[in-house]
């Protein structure tokens, strides 16, 4: 059957309002318009959006959809939430930084409790079981003084550990430079360095993970290179090659890496010119395993859908195939907050000849700011306090208000927000009992 525009051919794209589909001149500015009914869009004329919920809308094909292609005038209206509206258990501990910690800037949980980064650029070890803080390392890395940001990107010290406790690295998210420091000797391993090239579009991509019974760094050295390296003598065991036109990986400016819980892929939020974000995905064990060589074969190298200048968003991995993208739609002009489920061992077909799209499971809106995961569920901080989201339906399950994590300890299951007044911490719910009343 023909559709509205008179061709008989499969629809494309969202509905449009009939002053967008007839207009004859150039295509008009358009408002994207969420109905309220689950994530459905529309997009509707300036006249229209006035009656934005009777706006009487119809489908196109793909050489007609892409003939109207004006400007993005904003959103209208957001995506329907579905609220279970149930009580959170449990209770938000608070737990005072030590004394001989002064002020931290940044931690990392590791097996016997966190490790600190101080602002005066100590490294310090906080073993939570016996109350005792020690001073293991010193960085020499700082944020430059004449550091300006870029696109409000402000250049802040992070700090990561290997979960042995055993390394800690220490780098400048939108910055240049960081190192690697034994926890036990203090000394510096390897100095890290990712030349500049529009390093301040992104954090620090690095990353500690365990491989066939070794800790091993992952790290962006070039813009478009990730190495992994043995942190204690700097010896790289596995590199994505230099930019080539002709593969896979060409092109991405790599940003935050994340690995998988158990560390069988890694995801990296990166973008690619024009610039659009594009986060993607490929065979992390498989890469170890084989060295340089894993890249003359399949690898699982899987691009997600592109997001016209966004990146630095949510990403997280449920399980070792599922992943999770923050925010909804695929510009920065018509973003709105949600959550996009992908499982990447359903591929679909290739979305380019560079990489496979993986299938889209679930999408839902509501979910906005950090994003954790445990057990099967979701959960996003925000402004106003923790949501838990059931990850397969959409559901948000129940609210903790007030409590902002930032930090996912999954070593004790907990979730803990470092404040300046010390850490919150809340053990995330496990099993059928993971959202139930008081």
């Amino acid at each position: 059957m023909a559709l509205v525009c008179g061709h008989d051919a499969p629809v494309h794209g969202v509905p449009l309002c009939e002053h967008i589909r007839n207009a004859t001149a150039d295509p008009i500015d358009h408002y994207l318009h969420y109905t309220g009914r689950g994530t459905e869009r529309q997009r509707l004329c300036g006249a229209c959006r006035g009656e934005a919920p009777t706006a009487v809308t119809a489908a196109v094909c793909e050489d007609c959809f892409d003939a109207t292609e004006g400007s993005s005038l904003g959103v209208v209206g957001c995506p329907q939430i579905s609220d279970a509206g149930r009580p959170v258990g449990g209770i938000v501990r608070n737990a005072p930084l030590p004394d001989e910690a002064g002020t931290v800037v940044d931690m990392a949980p590791v097996a016997d409790g966190f490790v600190l980064l101080a602002d005066d650029g100590r490294v310090l070890r906080w073993n939570t079981e016996t109350g005792t803080c020690t001073e293991a390392a010193r960085t020499t890395v700082t944020v430059p003084d004449d550091a300006e940001p870029w696109c409000d990107r402000q250049q802040a010290l992070r700090l990561h550990a290997s979960r042995d406790g055993a390394f800690a690295a220490v780098v400048i998210d939108y910055g240049r430079t960081g190192e690697v420091v034994d926890l036990t000797t203090g000394a510096v391993t390897l100095r890290l360095e990712n030349d500049g090239y529009h390093s301040a579009t992104v954090p620090f991509s690095l990353a500690f993970t365990e491989h066939a019974g070794r800790t091993v760094l992952l790290h962006r050295s070039q813009w478009c290179v990730i190495e992994a390296t043995d942190p204690a003598t700097g010896v790289r065991l596995a590199r994505i090659p230099a930019d080539d036109p002709a593969s896979a990986w060409s092109g991405h400016f790599h940003g935050a890496l994340h690995p998988s819980p158990a560390g069988t892929r890694i995801a990296s939020d990166a973008w690619v010119w024009h610039p659009v974000g594009r986060t993607v995905a490929w065979n992390l064990d498989q890469w170890l395993t084989d060295g340089d060589d894993a890249w003359n074969r399949d690898i699982g190298w899987s691009a997600l859908p592109a997001c016209a200048y966004h990146w630095d968003r949510p990403v997280v991995w449920l399980d070792e195939d599922r992943l999770v993208l923050g925010g909804l739609g695929d510009d920065d002009d018509e973003l709105v907050a949600g959550a996009r489920v992908f499982d990447l061992t359903r591929r679909g077909p290739a979305g380019t000849a560079e990489a496979i799209e993986p299938v889209e499971i679930a999408t839902f809106g509501g979910p906005q700011g950090r994003f954790f995961t445990a057990d099967g569920l979701l959960f996003s901080s925000s402004e106003d306090g923790l949501e838990i989201w059931d990850p397969a339906t959409g559901a948000r399950l129940g609210t903790l208000p007030g409590f902002r994590p930032t930090h996912h300890d999954t070593l004790r299951g907990e979730l803990v927000e470092l404040s300046a007044i010390g850490l919150r911490r809340w053990r995330t719910p496990t099993g059928p009992q993971a959202v139930a009343p008081s």
